[in-house]
């Protein structure tokens, strides 16, 4: 189930890449800025949870905020973001 306190942590992933021309070049900066800062009180991995729960859902991600991306460019970027999430350690901090 993609809860809405999930849908918010991925509104939030999306707005920091909203006008990125190339969301996925922004993973980089959204670990750095959203993710290992805690951002909506959030650990990395209520990120990951809200993500995986986004990608197993049928329902649309891209109308989730207003931004110029389709709905497989938003997926694209989520389904990186989840792949780094598991693959890089928990930051300090």
């Amino acid at each position: 189930m993609f809860s809405n306190a999930q849908k918010g942590l991925v509104r939030g992933l999306i707005y920091t890449i909203q006008f990125d021309p190339d969301p996925v070049d922004g993973v980089d900066r959204v670990l750095a800025v959203v993710v290992d800062r805690h951002a909506m009180g959030a650990t990395r991995e209520d990120f990951a949870g809200a993500v995986n729960a986004a990608l197993s859902s049928d329902e649309p991600l891209a109308p989730l905020i207003p931004q110029p991306h389709s709905e497989s460019v938003i997926r694209a970027y989520l389904t990186e973001l989840q792949r780094r999430l598991a693959d890089e350690p928990t930051q300090k901090g």
